[in-house]
């Protein structure tokens, strides 16, 4: 924060000021949506507006600031949020007189939430969700925080608090505020403005994995502290660079173990879900043993995804199970009618956050058979007491988290009875436990389809099913595939990258396209592999260059290259973001430059690998300063082969066939290897310019790359 952002928090903390006497509040406009996230806010007696020029016109026209408030429909603490402050009248009463209010759902716009949340970043060191913004009715942000409680506690200032203060500041020291703001967006402006040029070398690999294991936990797996996330990025880059350390035995062994150690821990924890399967966002302590129990879709397709690559790298009976588990969790909670995939599973039911998966002994006892109790409680750590504790307290509440803390090798010494046999009750018993479970009220399901979730989980599949032999998942993201291709495009040939209730909606972004663009080609890959007719993969190639083409026609930079994270038609975002750092899932810009540089190899088209190289080259700079950041595209970068001659002089034309060695080298392709060793090729490291330029750019890199590495959590 600059010395005018610092002013301006001061003064939302000492200002007393008034609110006035509110007027009638207009309607809430949110019950003309079709997010499940906005639809939860469309009873509150704020007057909430979506994202759109209707809010921004009504904030200049009522001369407000603009509060701005991003979530998702399963994060417990906007949960909180929304019972405790939004649906307040004191509250609401306060909001309608002071400001303009506008809800996005994350999910839907993930542009929206990527630009302000980097914002957050800059502000406090931290981001989360919700995420709470005043912004300007220019649409630029003076004031970030993550969740806000209705009043003031301790430290935590309170909404009832820090709204009246707004109003008072917007009227009195409007120019501070004005001023704030332009240095906030200026800033943010500063760390995304980077030289482009130059190639990703084996240098910024060499970082990623020292940094890596820096942060590797031994014992626990995972990456850090507490709170931890599956990091899936982090664990497909281990994996990548496993399969090239193809000269170093013990390397190579070195980081399959991280990555293997990490799975199994995640295997055994809290954090998956022993009856119905799937994997819950984050644990909260660092054994993974007590989840945030929201599900996600792009979670389940990225652990997937490892699975398939592990076992490809060494085959292992437990990444099979693995990838069924999931796979079953996927097709019982997350497949839609129309064979596409919903979006995620709430941490809360009515009866209260994580309910659903807790257990008390009294019922686990009542429910199983008599012989098998005392090793079911056991194996899965069920007390009288319970084991699970309340994330903010950590009192227990006499439920219990179920998590392997007996593997079945030990249960059958203790027990004296064959390891299969031990299995087998376990198995029973879980049976039993789920079929009592799906009687509770269920969490509720995000059931909108999201285009690039839903691309990663095709793409997982596909590379799943040829990993483990499983023809029936190719055949569930070809559906998928086949279904978005039919519903998503509108009639001038853009894509829509939201599905609900019979409808396509909000215009698709690069990570959608990137995404099915990626998820189509490993389709392609498994279709080829399986011995699929030449014009089915001529399909594939002609849905791939379809979007191909729209992605560079609405979000490629013909001044810098890379692509955009937002669309140029909407006049409210103050930023137009350009970058290919990954968070949960893979950056859009990395998932693009894998997609086109398979694109290339099947089809023998040198402009799209030259296209690849061109979104490499542009976040080369930044991966060399934040390798970490930037695990996907190092990894693209590895894909980047040259073209072979008489590839490159084949036709492009759309009614052509792929070469048939292109074809027929989709089974026998290597896989995607790590980068080759490159030197840099911007400017001179010894040029005074890039030393400047480097370490301005660390420094005001610094604060924002910090706290991403450990991730973000809905608080």
């Amino acid at each position: 924060m600059g010395g005018n952002d610092r002013l301006i928090y001061r003064d939302l903390s000492t200002n007393p000021g008034t609110a006035g006497t509110p007027p009638s509040p207009p309607r809430n406009r949110l019950s003309d949506e079709s997010s499940p996230y906005l639809l939860q806010h469309a009873d509150n007696p704020i007057a909430w507006y979506p994202w759109g020029d209707e809010a921004f016109e009504a904030a200049r026209r009522e001369d407000k600031p603009i509060f701005l408030s991003i979530g998702y429909s399963s994060c417990h603490w906007c949960h909180v949020m929304e019972r405790e402050c939004f649906s307040d009248p004191e509250v609401a009463d306060l909001m309608n007189d002071v400001c303009v209010a506008v809800k996005v759902d994350r999910e839907e716009r993930p542009d929206l939430d990527g630009l302000f949340m980097d914002i957050c970043h800059i502000q406090n060191g931290n981001g989360g969700w919700p995420l709470n913004l005043f912004l300007t009715p220019e649409g630029r942000p003076f004031f970030a925080a993550t969740w806000l409680p209705k009043r003031t506690t301790g430290r935590m200032p309170g909404l009832t608090d820090i709204l009246p203060r707004v109003k008072w500041l917007w009227s009195m020291q409007r120019e501070d505020v004005i001023r704030g703001a332009d240095s906030l967006a200026e800033t943010l402006a500063a760390h995304l403005k980077f030289v482009s040029g130059g190639r990703v070398g084996a240098a910024s690999a060499r970082s990623a994995l020292n940094e890596l294991q820096g942060l590797f936990d031994p014992q626990w797996g995972g990456f850090g502290f507490a709170p931890k996330f599956p990091a899936a990025p982090r664990l497909l880059f281990l994996l990548e660079q496993a399969r090239s350390a193809i000269n170093s035995t013990q390397e190579r062994e070195t980081l399959l173990g991280m990555a293997d150690l990490t799975l199994r821990r995640m295997w055994r924890g809290g954090i998956h879900d022993h009856l119905g399967g799937g994997f819950a966002r984050y644990a909260t302590d660092e054994q993974w043993l007590v989840p945030h129990f929201e599900k996600m879709l792009a979670d389940q397709a990225l652990l997937l995804l490892t699975a398939a690559l592990a076992h490809e790298i060494r085959p292992d009976p437990f990444y099979r199970t693995l990838a069924e588990d999931i796979v079953g969790c996927v097709q019982r909670d997350f497949t839609a009618p129309e064979s596409c995939f919903r979006t995620s599973l709430d941490a809360d039911s009515e009866e209260g956050e994580g309910r659903y998966y807790l257990w008390t002994e009294e019922e686990v006892l009542r429910l199983l058979p008599e012989g098998d109790r005392g090793l079911f409680c056991a194996a899965y750590a069920v007390l009288p007491g319970g084991n699970f504790g309340h994330e903010m307290t950590g009192m227990r509440t006499g439920q219990n988290i179920l998590y392997e803390a007996s593997t079945v090798t030990e249960l059958s010494r203790r027990y004296g009875i064959r390891a299969t046999e031990a299995e087998d009750r376990l198995a029973r018993d879980r049976a039993i436990l789920l079929e009592a479970r799906s009687r509770r009220t269920p969490p509720a399901v995000d059931d909108k389809v999201l285009m690039d979730w839903n691309g990663l989980m095709i793409g997982a599949l596909a590379r799943a099913s040829s990993a483990f032999g499983q023809t029936e998942w190719r055949l569930s993201a070809e559906r998928a595939a086949l279904f978005l291709q039919k519903a998503l495009p509108d009639p001038r040939g853009s894509w829509r990258r939201r599905y609900r209730g019979g409808e396509a909606g909000i215009p698709a972004l690069p990570g959608d396209y990137a995404a099915l663009l990626w998820g189509v080609m490993e389709l392609h890959r498994a279709a080829a592999a399986a011995g699929a007719r030449k014009k089915q993969l001529r399909d594939w190639l002609r849905y791939a260059e379809s979007l191909t083409g729209k992605l560079m026609e609405e979000f490629w930079d013909p001044e810098d290259g890379g692509l955009f994270l937002s669309s140029s038609d909407d006049p409210n975002i103050f930023l137009r973001r350009k970058t290919a750092s990954d968070d949960a899932a893979p950056s859009a810009n990395a998932l693009a430059a894998m997609g086109l540089a398979e694109l290339s190899s099947a089809l023998g088209e040198r402009s799209y690998m030259e296209r690849a190289r061109e979104i490499v080259a542009c976040f080369a700079r930044a991966a060399a300063l934040r390798p970490l950041d930037h695990l996907s595209l190092i990894t693209a970068s590895g894909m980047l082969r040259p073209v072979r001659a008489a590839e490159a002089e084949s036709e492009t034309d759309e009614g052509r066939e792929p070469p048939a060695e292109a074809a027929e080298a989709q089974s026998e392709e290597a896989p995607v290897s790590a980068a080759e060793p490159r030197e840099d090729e911007g400017t001179p490291r010894s040029h005074p310019e890039r030393s400047r330029r480097d370490r301005a750019a660390a420094r005001s890199e610094r604060r924002l790359s910090r706290t991403r590495r450990s991730g973000l959590r809905d608080r």
